[in-house]
């Protein structure tokens, strides 16, 4: 994958991600039953400081999670009752659903034994699970908005004996709920954001729209001619908000191995392919990995007290991707790793998503850092900096003058080390070799001729291949597929020029 498609497809490509808000995503469940009414005479009413308040049976009890915005109720006994508000960027249907709720049942019952979810109505999809002494129940409803999906989770669970029982309770519980609004003390909602678009001052590559009245920096750096790297810093006037998507400083990897270990690459060592292109030699990290490397050591850096409070794989968001590129075949090997992770540095909160896309094959793998953003904000802040970074991530643009340069430049750099390698090959006349191989060398060409098939060679790993002639000029892109042209054009971006053997 060329330099081109990397910077389009990482800005492009919005990946859905689950933030967690506070009890007044869900709504009024009361349905009928008013806020702070008793549904039973021996009920009590309980509110918490989140801003959500319950109907509890007694000696029940209930509590907020700050880190999650879950509600739990729970009995003496051991029943449970879950109710965790979700936001998703994006729309979700009942496929995109159903892996939501079996990442949330998991994490809110575990232990248990879940089945596959199944679509229980038009926005609802539902499971049951087991476990050795309990039984439970999830459902996930939701309401798609212009800004996104919201919805909640519920999840109840107790003894396997008596759930039959207790579904009632469980049902007064759900319907109870109620959200009240800001807690007490909290600050009064944000006013309506004003943003302006922002073009990248380097390159005029990209725009993208932010906060009117916030500091904005970054741009587009080009390391080579097909380094290309986006970055975007976004600053709150009273600088407590920081969001970022891309960072410049993050170079391309190629992973260790014995020709680099031989010609003394070791990790952590620059290694360079040549034509301005610098690689870090460094084994490959997934993306869970590395959003948590980026977050210790640069988010965070100065935070003494830094807490990673979650952390998980994406594979649901990867899944439809790497499917692709397994299709797609060829001899490389390409899949792409997602992951994320929630922290907390003081009164300061923060959340990061990484993605690492991987191409390995024939003893060599490279990897870079796809898709990297996220935000630092205090507790208070963090839906209002959540929601600066998902319409930042909505409204970028590529700007197709620049993409179209970015091309020919991609093309022009690849015939040039196509040419350059030619000419090196040229140099290198050794007598006795160059004797041995001319009796082979006119087998080669009388073989080819039989057969209709000319000798080309790929530039990047020198790998030579047959293909069949009759084509001026011939490509190969990442997966290992060839196009042959009359003119030098090239098929599309994914594309690069193979030198052909005279």
């Amino acid at each position: 994958m060329n330099s081109a498609t990397k910077t389009s497809s990482f800005w492009f490509s919005a990946a859905v991600v689950i933030f967690f808000l506070g009890a007044a995503a869900c709504g009024n469940r009361s349905e009928g039953v008013a806020a702070g009414a008793p549904v039973e005479k021996t009920w009590t009413t309980y509110k918490d400081p989140l801003g959500f308040s319950l109907q509890l049976p007694p000696g029940w009890s209930a509590r907020g999670d700050a880190k999650s915005g879950r509600a739990v109720a729970q009995s003496p006994d051991g029943a449970e009752v879950v109710i965790w508000p979700v936001f998703v960027p994006g729309r979700l249907d009942s496929s995109s659903a159903r892996p939501v709720l079996g990442t949330l049942a998991s994490r809110a019952a575990p232990g248990i034994q879940w089945s596959a979810p199944q679509t229980a109505g038009a926005a609802a999809v539902r499971t049951t699970g087991r476990s050795s002494s309990r039984r439970a129940s999830a459902i996930f409803s939701w309401a798609v908005s212009p800004k996104g999906t919201a919805g909640c989770v519920y999840v109840v669970s107790c003894g396997a004996a008596q759930f039959d029982a207790l579904a009632e309770v469980f049902g007064k519980i759900l319907q109870s709920f109620s959200a009240l609004g800001a807690p007490s003390g909290a600050e009064p909602p944000a006013p309506s954001i004003r943003y302006v678009r922002w073009q990248d001052p380097k390159e005029s590559a990209f725009t993208t729209e932010v906060p009117a009245d916030w500091r904005t920096s970054g741009g587009l750096f080009r390391y080579a001619p097909v380094d290309t790297r986006g970055a975007i810093g976004v600053v709150s006037p009273d600088g407590r908000i920081r969001i970022t998507a891309g960072d410049a400083e993050v170079p391309k990897f190629t992973e260790p191995n014995q020709t680099l270990q031989w010609t003394g690459f070791t990790e952590g060592s620059w290694y360079s392919p040549g034509y301005g292109v610098n690689m870090m030699v460094r084994r490959y990290l997934t993306g869970l990995d590395f959003a948590q490397e980026y977050v210790r050591t640069k988010v965070a850096r100065d935070c003494g007290r830094l807490s990673l409070a979650d952390a998980r794989e994406r594979n649901d968001l990867t899944g439809a991707i790497n499917r692709i590129y397994a299709q797609s075949g060829g001899f490389m090997n390409v899949s792409l790793s997602a992951g994320e992770t929630a922290f907390a540095c003081g009164d300061q909160r923060g959340y990061y998503f990484a993605a690492t896309l991987r191409t390995a094959g024939q003893g060599m793998g490279l990897w870079n850092v796809e898709y990297l953003y996220g935000f630092v904000a205090p507790a208070d802040k963090v839906d209002l900096a959540r929601t600066v970074l998902t319409h930042l991530i909505e409204t970028f643009q590529i700007n197709p003058s620049w993409l179209q340069m970015q091309q020919n430049v991609t093309a022009a750099t690849s015939k040039i080390v196509a040419q350059t390698g030619a000419e090196i090959s040229k140099s290198i006349n050794d007598s006795y070799w160059n004797r041995q191989e001319t009796m082979d060398e006119l087998s080669r060409r009388r073989s080819n001729v039989t057969l209709g098939v000319e000798d080309v060679i790929d530039p990047v790993n020198g790998q030579e291949l047959k293909v069949e002639s009759g084509s001026n000029y011939y490509w190969i892109d990442h997966r290992g597929n060839i196009v042959g042209t009359d003119t030098y054009t090239k098929p599309t971006i994914d594309f690069r020029d193979m030198i052909l053997r005279p």
